[in-house]
């Protein structure tokens, strides 16, 4: 009975001792069913087997079940394990040789896990970073959990004006998932969920079916299906940029297996990835604001409406730096008929260039209103931005135009390392207007340069700024538009209003670029208004013809009027 004897021999002649060293279980019965032998391996995965006993009792698992059915081999579970067993015929006894296959079985079901884990999760790093949009990445953070991690997702965003936003993919929602908001005293009675927003690594916190009564607070919200206790849930905190960037609550039905170790695992990897993915969207997002508000704050200001004058302008800034450009310009109507204007460019890009422009426009705004003289402004602004301590300069054309007595406008310039700005005669003429000038900002004692000048009806003053005499394109696709070319594309502008020749110019040069990269662009034009046509003379009205006898009238060979 049991395991035989050291030096025994097997029903089939072989020594036990030899059996024993088979890795596989070798069991041999009789048929009748009895068990004949086995070796030290059958004794081990079938430990309550007997020699001499019946194989078809329980102790042979499935052993007695394929016996009984006859069958030659057999693959099923046995007390915790992974067994595939032959039978072979053998002088008229049936030996059973059984391999235990848990082990290798095991190795493979966590070679798959992995397998599919890493694909998942490779999966879900596409998915959050495929939009920088905050509210797209939350959709697609919950839409991805569900159903590989649990049969339910909720996410909660940290909490703004004492509340928080939930996004939820529950069976039975919308495709697009659901939304709300919680108020802050209900997440209080959540302690799980609130510590989920403490420190910057994900915190993974189980819910046992018996412990769930903090997430039935939110009731539909968070668990839906959970109102009668049943299901296991999980609570993970999303690390994000210095401060949490959510928490996600997993729930899983009570017909699915509770959250394991190694999918514990799985929902902290995948929470770490979800975190950095909602704070780069965030971060994303905030930055998309700043730049609205700066842009909106730096668009330039409506152009005035002159009697005298007509303005123009066209403004395209650079594809980098957020949109913000170092270009400015403004025109503002003057209590006698005339307007003040200027058009600068602030060197760099982005930020710093963008709070420097706000500064330089707020600044010529005031000068403007103390001071007529443009040079003298130049001066002004340039001390101005030495005491500030600023470390950029800008270039910068200013100028005052006035209706001429005669008809036109009396126009004074002045400039500051700035391209000179171009007259376009009414015979289509150009003119640059040499006023060149120190940058300003960059030293203490500048020189700067002012130019009088005047413009007959229909005559405009043309500024600019250097991306679009310094745009690279055209045939060749590096070579610059220049100055040459500027003013014979002016040239074909003549009789053109303000407004076209802005746009035209911007066109111009925009085509000449061909969709490369690009500065900021930055046109603005002065015009006189052109002289009204005089009145036409009134007509005078011919004389009455009388009539002849009978009520008619006519003329004769010469014309005359027939008496």
């Amino acid at each position: 009975m049991g395991r035989p004897a050291p030096g025994a021999v097997s029903a089939s002649g072989v020594p036990s001792a030899v059996l024993d060293l088979i890795d596989e279980a070798v069991i041999a019965c009789d048929g009748q069913g009895l068990v004949h032998g086995l070796n030290r391996r059958a004794a081990e995965l079938f430990p309550r087997l007997r020699t001499g006993g019946a194989l078809s009792t329980p102790a042979a698992g499935p052993l007695a079940q394929a016996s009984q059915a006859g069958a030659g081999s057999f693959d099923s579970e046995h007390e915790g394990r992974s067994l595939v067993g032959t039978r072979a015929e053998l002088d008229g006894l049936s030996v059973w040789l059984v391999r235990d296959e848990t082990a290798r079985r095991s190795r493979e079901r966590a070679v798959q896990t992995e397998w599919s884990n890493s694909l998942f999760l490779a999966e879900a790093d596409r998915r959050l970073t495929g939009s920088l949009h905050h509210g797209r990445t939350v959709r697609t953070l919950v839409r991805t959990a569900v159903p590989v991690l649990a049969d339910g997702a909720v996410l909660l965003l940290p909490q703004r004006h004492q509340r928080s936003t939930w996004y939820r993919v529950w069976p039975g929602a919308s495709g697009a998932g659901e939304t709300g908001l919680v108020p802050a005293e209900s997440l209080d009675r959540m302690p799980r969920v609130a510590d989920a927003y403490t420190g910057r690594e994900a915190r993974v916190m189980a819910c046992p079916r018996q412990d769930l009564d903090e997430l039935r607070v939110l009731g539909a919200v968070l668990a839906p299906e959970m109102a009668a206790g049943e299901g296991h849930a999980l609570v993970v905190g999303l690390p994000g940029s210095g401060y949490p960037a959510g928490a996600l609550v997993l729930v899983r039905g009570p017909e699915r297996d509770g959250f394991g170790p190694a999918d514990t695992e799985l929902v902290r990897q995948f929470a770490s990835r979800a975190g950095i993915a909602l704070a780069a969207a965030d971060f994303y997002s905030q930055q998309a604001h700043t730049t609205a508000v700066l842009r909106a704050g730096l668009d330039p200001d409506p152009l005035p409406a002159v009697d005298a004058v007509r303005l123009g302008a066209a403004y395209r800034p650079a594809r980098e730096a957020l949109q913000i450009g170092g270009d400015y310009y403004q025109a503002r109507a003057c209590h006698d008929g005339g307007v003040e204007f200027f058009l600068g460019d602030v060197r760099g890009k982005g930020v710093e260039a963008a709070v420097l422009t706000g500064r330089v426009r707020q600044t010529l705004h005031a000068l403007t209103l103390v001071e007529p003289r443009p040079v003298r402004v130049l001066e002004l602004l340039n001390q101005v931005l030495l005491d500030a301590g600023e470390t950029r300069f800008t270039t910068l054309v200013t100028g005052r135009a006035l209706p001429a007595p005669g008809g036109g406008l009396d126009v004074t310039v002045a400039g500051g390392g700035h391209p000179s700005p171009l007259v376009l005669r009414q015979d289509g003429r150009v003119e640059p207007v040499d006023i060149g000038g120190m940058l300003v900002g960059a030293l203490p004692d500048p020189d700067f340069d002012q130019e009088r000048l005047h413009l007959g009806p229909g005559e405009l003053l043309l500024l600019y700024s250097d991306g679009v005499t310094e745009a690279r394109g055209g045939p060749s696709g590096n070579e610059m538009y220049g100055d040459d070319r500027l003013a014979r594309d002016l040239a074909t502008c003549a009789g053109m209003p303000a407004g076209a020749v802005a746009e035209r110019v911007e066109l111009l040069t925009t085509q000449w670029l061909a969709g490369g990269a690009y500065d900021d662009i930055a046109v603005l034009a002065v015009q006189a208004a052109a002289m009204p046509a005089p009145p036409s003379p009134p007509r005078s009205t011919p004389p009455a013809v009388p009539e002849r006898p009978g009520g008619t009238s006519g003329a004769g060979p010469a014309g005359e009027v027939l008496p």
